[in-house]
């Protein structure tokens, strides 16, 4: 009876080892599969890229961004500056995530991750597209998760979905790829802006000390600090949409003038977007060469000045030239503000 006993446990014991042994190897070959690089491959081409896309629902090409001499451009505004260290952040940040956990390989189930193909007309993912370097690679990339955060992502061709631990949701829109930068003119240059509206008298905001005032009101029947918000709108001016001018008629001009002769306009006029404006600069030599004149002796000779200043506006004036911008709304609510919005109610 001892002996049956025994041969009876070694038989349990070999068996709950096999079945270990079993477990450990169906371990080992799943492991590999549920882990590692949200694209595979993709790290070690970031520098070969040429082109990134990203499609939309019925496979609807949304941006695209192409290498030109070592930068990044968004094709759909073409000469304008792409934001190149965002993109590189983005496109590091795809090479550095990682799968962690398996999801879905049925592609009947695809859409409810939001990893549906980008063919379908009511995709809710986005697909990215990668040129240069090798095959073209692509991932769709779907909701996030939750709770955990990171993306539920698709690599284009396949049917495995995963998790993974970044939110890698592209941006859909030219303009966030964008250099957003349009022009940065210190407030502590400007001397005076002349305001002509739509309607009603024009009138000037100039220069008191630190702020402005509404040029002739009485003595304490100015809104300083409305004055000079308005003086402050060339100042951080960044943009929210751009455009081909379409010689729309302007409602609206401010004039900036500088101390040492730069004259900015921004002819503004609002649709169902916000407000648009075009930009215009012009510089005024003579004017320029009066203010750096006064500098001490030990300032930069004024004919160096004048030359940089001179390249800063053509190269403003280039970049502004056949475009119309859409400003942020809380510069544009400064622009609108009538001669009655800058004095003290009565």
């Amino acid at each position: 009876m001892r002996t049956r006993s025994l041969v009876l446990l070694a038989v349990v014991a070999l068996g709950l080892a096999a079945l270990a042994t079993w477990a450990l190897l169906q371990r080992a070959a799943v492991a590999p599969a549920s882990s590692g690089e949200a694209l595979p491959g993709f790290a070690a081409r970031i520098e070969s890229l040429q082109r990134v896309e990203v499609r939309g629902a019925g496979d609807r090409l949304l941006v695209s961004l192409v290498r030109r001499d070592e930068a990044w451009e968004v094709e759909q505004h073409p000469g304008w500056p792409a934001n190149q260290r965002e993109i590189s952040r983005a496109l590091f940040r795809l090479g550095e995530a990682r799968r962690i956990e398996a999801k879905t390989d049925q592609p009947a189930l695809h859409a409810r991750l939001g990893v549906e193909d980008v063919s379908q007309a009511d995709a809710k993912g986005a697909e990215l597209r990668f040129e240069g370097g090798g095959d073209p690679l692509g991932l769709v990339v779907g909701r996030n998760h939750p709770g955990l955060g990171g993306s539920y992502v698709r690599v284009a061709g396949e049917d495995a979905s995963w998790l993974i631990d970044a939110d890698l949701s592209p941006a859909r829109d030219p303009v966030a790829w964008l250099d957003r930068r349009l022009l940065d003119l210190p407030l502590a240059r400007t001397e005076r802006v002349r305001i002509s509206p739509a309607s009603g008298r024009d009138f000037s905001l100039e220069r008191d000390g630190d702020s402005f005032v509404v040029r002739g009101a009485p003595a304490g029947g100015s809104l300083d600090a409305q004055a000079t918000a308005t003086a402050a709108v060339p100042e951080q001016l960044a943009l929210d949409g751009l455009a081909q001018d379409d010689g729309h008629e302007a409602s609206l001009r401010h004039v900036y003038e500088t101390v040492d002769g730069l004259r900015l306009e921004i002819a503004s006029w609002q649709d169902e977007a916000g407000t648009w404006a075009r930009l215009s600069l012009d510089l005024d030599e003579d004017a320029a060469t009066a203010w750096f004149d006064q500098a001490g002796e030990d300032a930069e000779p004024s004919a160096e000045r004048l030359a940089r200043l001179r390249g800063q506006v053509q190269a403003w004036q280039g970049r502004f030239e056949g475009r119309k911008f859409l400003l942020p709304s809380h510069k544009a609510a400064n622009l609108l503000k009538s001669r009655a919005d800058h004095l003290v109610p009565r």
